[in-house]
């Protein structure tokens, strides 16, 4: 930069920061943003506060339905478990009936057939 700058010269830089100075924010412009930015940042935490209270409700609601509802499913299963229980030893009774008279009938099918072929035939 010269020393030597004319007056048009002067006057056209002059009006070059006069053209952009309307453009620049002012200390009441930032304070204002400051203010307008921290009462928008404590609506937004209280709104936060507020769906986090709401949410946790709804979650221990939720939790209890869920609760209830295991506590409903282990009863049926329970139930499910004595009901088999229940089936199998009924399936073991008719299978132990079953190899009982199976072996009666085979007794009886070999006395007959020994009664009637005579005592030398099987044995």
């Amino acid at each position: 930069m010269t020393a030597d700058l004319s007056a048009l010269d002067i006057e056209r830089r002059l009006t070059a920061i006069e053209s952009t100075l309307p453009t620049f924010a002012t200390k009441a412009d930032i304070h204002s943003l400051r203010v307008d930015s921290q009462a928008m940042r404590t609506e937004w935490k209280s709104e936060l506060g507020e769906m986090r209270t709401e949410w946790k409700s709804e979650l221990g609601d939720l939790r209890s339905e869920w609760k209830a509802d295991l506590g409903e499913m282990k009863a049926a299963f329970g139930e499910m478990k004595a009901d088999l229980h229940a089936r199998e030893a009924r399936l073991i009774k008719w299978i132990a009936g079953l190899v009982v008279a199976g072996a009666a009938a085979a007794a009886g099918v070999a006395i007959a057939v020994n009664q009637v072929l005579g005592p030398g035939v099987g044995g």
